[in-house]
């Protein structure tokens, strides 16, 4: 690293396949049919599964949340308490940024305090969505 420079980490497909199999594990607990979403730092996309019984809007809701909560590096259930205390109109301008997700289920994943990733699952209720996705986004430590 130098005064320019910097050494950023992201996760791998290896680690997004072990998100994948942690959120689809809990799911089934929860008895959920989801969809989930796995990005690298910059919200690429590295991996989308969906199960049969996901309901329809499922894909492009888990790719919101997991591009949000990678992006702006908090997960989407707290963005979306922090909008509630805005006035109506800055949070409208807020939720018109890019990628900016304040729905539940979006968890960006840490490895040693870096922000390597994000999960994004959609599916279940809101509050399943959240618990899967911090189960999920914990999986890789």
């Amino acid at each position: 690293m130098s005064e320019i420079t910097r050494t950023c980490h992201n996760l791998t497909l290896a680690g997004a396949k072990l998100v994948r199999d942690v959120a689809l594990r809990h799911a089934a607990e929860l008895g959920a049919s989801l969809s989930v979403v796995v990005v690298d730092r910059a919200g690429v996309i590295l991996l989308v599964e969906t199960e049969d019984n996901a309901p329809p809007g499922a894909v492009e809701a888990s790719i919101m949340k997991a591009k949000g909560a990678a992006r702006y590096r908090i997960a989407t259930h707290l963005t979306a308490e922090f909008v509630k205390t805005l006035p109506a109109q800055l949070a409208q301008h807020a939720l018109s940024l890019p990628e900016v997700c304040a729905f539940q289920g979006g968890v960006p994943i840490q490895v040693n305090g870096e922000v390597v990733g994000g999960v994004g699952v959609s599916g279940g209720s809101g509050e399943q969505d959240m618990t899967i996705a911090i189960a999920a986004a914990a999986g890789v430590k």
